[in-house]
């Protein structure tokens, strides 16, 4: 009845949820693919922030209370811009194209809907709480497996590093799909690559201490970090 008196119809609800929830994950996908890339200076320097100094190789990835990245930085909540400016020509992107589709005003508030909630979920909260101890999914069996091998790719995202001090596995956040078709996919934990880290460090012009200890630190350090993070 509902649907009915908004002239929606369940198959068209169905299939717009679905395509909304598929664009939502391509496009945090390769907006994530971007914060890495370095492509905009300012807007990875923020991201990387959170891999290097809030959750990098000296410091535990999980703790009681989220650190916040965005600290001193404009955010809504601790979205930064470097994750809210994309992310606000992406919806404008995909209103324009409904708009010009001639999409029914019913089906187009479904979708802007659903591509602002899927990525709030994914990408903020449930990707903060990767971060957590005791996290509730992980006493939930139905969502337990599913949560622990998600947090356990996005470990791996952490400790990717390349030489160029570029994280370059493990984009996804909740699901992987577009990690396997774009063959980005990691599912083995590595030795921590010092070189790649005073590179990122260094070309982002992050904290000096950060660079200094680094040095001081041995290869055992970081495989007993790895070890601990492991799910």
């Amino acid at each position: 009845m509902c649907l009915a008196i908004l002239s929606v119809t369940f198959r068209g609800l169905l299939f717009t949820l679905t395509g909304s929830c598929f664009v939502a994950e391509f496009s945090g996908y390769w907006l994530h693919r971007l914060l890495h890339s370095d492509r905009f200076p300012s807007l990875s320097r923020g991201h990387l922030i959170h891999h290097f100094l809030i959750y990098g190789p000296n410091q535990p990835l999980r703790a009681e209370k989220y650190k916040d990245a965005t600290k001193d930085r404009f955010s809504l909540g601790n979205i930064g811009l470097e994750w809210l400016v994309p992310s606000a020509l992406i919806l404008a992107s995909a209103w324009s194209v409904l708009y010009w589709l001639h999409v029914s005003r019913a089906y187009q508030a479904i979708a802007l809907s659903t591509l602002l909630i899927w990525p709030v979920f994914m990408f903020s909260y449930l990707h903060d709480r990767m971060h957590l101890r005791n996290f509730w999914m992980t006493r939930v069996p139905l969502l337990k497996a599913w949560f622990v091998q998600a947090r356990r790719l996005h470990v791996i995202h952490h400790r990717s590093l390349n030489d160029q001090g570029r994280m370059d596995r493990n984009f996804g956040i909740g699901f992987f799909f577009f990690d396997r078709l774009f063959r980005t996919i990691s599912k083995c934990h590595y030795p921590f690559n010092c070189k790649g880290y005073r590179a990122a460090l260094e070309r982002h012009g992050l904290e000096q201490e950060e660079l200094l200890s680094l040095r001081s630190c041995s290869q055992a350090l970081f495989h007993k970090h790895d070890s601990q993070v492991k799910a």
